[in-house]
């Protein structure tokens, strides 16, 4: 190998490095968006679970106020 053969490949390794480079960059910036994403959709989603969990309160509540109310006209006296 003369000195030629060296620079060209030093040549072609400082051009890989520098795509790589370029690529690392892009992966960290692409990594940041996901973690910005994933923190919206998780507090989206706590929101949506408190909402849930209103929800099926007020629906059992219902189904409770509506044996009460069974019970107490009477629907339980074997009439």
């Amino acid at each position: 190998m003369d000195s030629d053969d060296i620079k060209e490949q030093i040549s072609g390794l400082k051009e890989r490095l520098a795509f790589l480079e370029q690529e690392q960059h892009r992966i960290d910036i692409q990594l940041v968006e996901i973690k910005s994403d994933l923190h919206y959709i998780k507090a989206g989603q706590d929101s949506l679970n408190n909402n849930l969990s209103k929800f099926l309160w007020i629906v059992g509540g219902g189904f409770l106020a509506a044996v009460v109310s069974f019970i107490i006209k009477g629907g339980l006296n074997g009439q």
